[in-house]
């Protein structure tokens, strides 16, 4: 092309920028070329007398006699792009040419918007080919012209693409972002799949399968194990997994399990061959139970395995479970009669989901559309959040095979609700390819992913691992474990235990285990502080600080919390969590929910108490008994504010007069800074 066309853009925008070319009121769009520049153009667009290269140097000639000649440009444009995909060439001519038509006058004609939308659809560019596209489909109501007979055949095509156009976004929104790796600590030889994750982080389940030689055997046979990584926390490496032992791995293959949030409950599908189905796979249920305690040792077991009645159909599959956070509902996949079939009339797998009603799992339901349809879904996995679901689908359009795919559900629906679920989107690439994904987990903050796939760096069908976007992240969690040591008075007391998020005032029930154990999950999401409280008639005041809203949050929250009887005779209890400024009486914000809540059992019990204040022995012994007395009366003042009858109250100060660990160390000088109450009788 000669170097007019070069610097063509340039001239091109000089238009708008250099009011000289033209005259100063004069509209670009009804700028028209010379006479020697208008018979080149003719020259240039007639196709039935000139082939392609004469007409590119008529119009290339136009365009150096008349650089604002927009007709020029124009076809020169649809000409380059029209060899550019007959050559499979560069569009970047193309582009630069119809751009430069447009940004002299948007209106010229439909076709620079639906090429240039052609154009950016060719190059990836889907962001660009939608707006593009959405010009075109808009022309006649932006620009007060009709489309041209010939383009109309154009809006239906382009109506047709829009939603690929739309996934391929959506696909493609994450493409830039770091790719998933191998969850290295666990990969071998042998084929890793279906991960199942606790909600604390500790635990990995997962099946791997391969071939082995046995001693004495002459040759290798297939096994697939039912394997479980431990790691100490969170932030912590896995260990490389175990076969687990008796009750499980006695025979036959597993598909999938899901954990509950205390780690005592496992939802597994195990295959369990059945009359004229030998590859039947039925879900199944165990518990971690305390077998044994000594008082020195408690031994806990996995019970023996049991089929989930109401759930398995002798004639179907059911398989790869997944436990909501709160235990009320199990999500599985299945085909089975009933399950939805494809435009041919085969059964597909769908997503199945059933409701704990006290006693037992209720009647299985389809979920419906559109998180089921005439495609097959499967592997679901409900995030802690309770709310998101991840689940694996061949759904069109998509990146090949299964995808992995999220949806929301309504916080005011249930799951079992039309249109109670969003719209899903896929995670798109880096983590979907054109191969296999599925059964992907994520840890209960939301950010890191688990998932099997089979790809480039693999060693075959191995557990893969990713850091989620933020758009594609559940609400964020955490979970909050601990063990209730309860006083033998207390021990046939009922005892209710909950989260108290302190700015909504919302409460959250938490199941207490035989053993005192229990675990929650808390909305970090919320952004609120959030108390564990533990309350029983005759018990003393039981509370904790387990999340604050202003520290960032943490990966696990361990809280155990004792709870005891008021009628212990001269009983100190302490308020745990309450807090100053060094030296100082001025109780900080996190403390003060707390003697919010003391206000409120203080009211419900009308009990008379003494609050007393503690120090260290750092510093004078006259200084900190005035201190713990500042301290006292400012937990006393906090109180009364709160509405608690200043007659049932005391404040008394004992500086470090009764200490209950040893001042030598930190440890112990932490343990002796603290405020008590006891109970004051008649």
């Amino acid at each position: 092309m000669r170097a007019v066309l070069r610097s063509y853009g340039v001239a091109l925008c000089a238009l708008t920028l250099c009011p000289g070319m033209l005259a100063q009121d004069e509209d670009p769009c009804e700028a028209v070329p010379s006479a020697k520049a208008t018979k080149l153009i003719e020259k240039g667009t007639d196709k039935r007398k000139h082939d392609a290269d004469k007409r590119r140097g008529y119009l290339e000639d136009a365009l150096e006699e008349d650089d604002t000649a927009l007709e020029a440009a124009f076809a020169l444009g649809l000409l380059a792009h029209t060899e550019a995909r007959r050559n499979g060439g560069s569009l970047s001519e193309a582009r630069s040419l119809l751009l430069s038509v447009h940004e002299a006058c948007s209106r010229y004609n439909e076709e620079v918007p639906y090429t240039l939308g052609a154009i950016a659809y060719a190059e990836d560019r889907y962001r660009d080919a939608l707006d593009w596209f959405d010009r075109f489909l808009q022309w006649e109501s932006r620009t007060g012209q009709p489309i041209a007979p010939r383009n109309r055949k154009r809006v239906e095509q382009v109506n047709g693409v829009l939603p690929e156009l739309q996934f391929l976004l959506e696909f493609n929104a994450h493409a830039d972002a770091a790719p998933p790796r191998v969850l290295a600590e666990v990969a071998s030889r042998d084929a890793e799949y279906l991960p199942a994750l606790s909600a604390d982080g500790t635990l990995l389940f997962f099946t791997r399968a391969g071939e082995r030689k046995a001693k004495g055997d002459l040759v290798s046979k297939p096994f697939e194990d039912f394997t479980w990584a431990r790691r100490t926390g969170p932030a912590n490496p896995f260990d490389s997994g175990v076969r687990l032992e008796d009750p499980f791995n006695r025979s036959g293959g597993y598909g999938g399990a899901s954990i509950s949030v205390d780690n005592r409950s496992l939802y597994l599908a195990i295959q369990s061959p059945a009359p004229g189905n030998p590859e039947n796979v039925d879900l199944y249920s165990t518990r971690y139970s305390l077998m044994e305690d000594t008082g020195d040792e408690q031994v806990y077991l996995w019970t023996e395995p049991e089929p989930i009645a109401a759930l398995n159909t002798p004639d179907g599959w059911e398989s790869q479970p997944a436990i909501s956070p709160d235990g009320q509902t199990l999500y599985f996949a299945a085909i089975r009669p009933g399950t939805t079939t494809d435009e041919h009339g085969n059964p597909t797998i769908d997503v199945l989901a059933s409701h704990w009603n006290g006693t037992q799992w209720t009647e299985a339901v389809v979920l419906p559309a559109p998180i089921n349809g005439p495609y097959s879904d499967k592997a679901p996995f409900l995030h802690p959040d309770g709310r998101t679901l991840y689940f694996a689908s061949n759904r069109e359009p998509g990146g090949g095979g299964y995808d992995i795919w999220m949806s929301t559900l309504d916080s005011l629906s249930s799951p079992f609700e039309v249109d109670a679920w969003s719209a899903p989107v896929n995670l798109g690439t880096p983590l979907n390819t054109e191969g296999d994904e599925h059964g992907l987990v994520i840890s209960t903050d939301g950010s890191t992913a688990y998932f099997s796939s089979r790809r480039p760096g693999t060693q075959g069908l191995d557990i893969m691992t990713w850091s989620l976007p933020e758009s594609l992240r559940p609400r964020a969690s955490v979970v909050v474990r601990g063990q209730l040591d309860i006083s033998d008075d207390l021990r046939d007391t009922p005892i209710s235990l909950e989260l108290r998020y302190a700015q909504s005032r919302r409460a959250q029930a938490i199941d207490l285990g035989d053993d005192g154990a229990y675990a929650a999950i808390v909305d970090l999401a919320a952004e609120e502080d959030v108390l564990l409280v533990a309350k029983a008639d005759g018990a003393a005041f039981t509370a904790g600080i387990v999340v604050d809203r202003e520290d960032p949050g943490p990966a696990l929250v361990n809280a155990d919390l004792t709870i005891r009887s008021v009628s212990e005779r001269d009983a100190a209890f302490e308020i745990e969590d309450i807090h100053y400024a060094t030296g100082s009486a001025v109780i900080d914000r996190t403390s003060r929910l707390m003697l919010d809540l003391f206000a409120e059992y203080l009211m419900d019990t009308g009990l008379s108490v003494e609050i007393g204040g503690h120090t260290d022995d750092v510093g004078l012994d006259a200084d900190n008994l005035a201190l713990s007395q500042r301290r006292a009366e400012a937990v006393r003042d906090h109180l009364v504010a709160g509405g608690v009858p200043d007659a049932g109250l005391k404040a008394r100060g004992y500086g470090e007069t009764r200490p209950r660990a040893d001042n030598g160390t930190e440890a112990g000088r932490a343990k002796n800074r603290r405020t008590e109450f006891r109970i004051l009788t008649d």
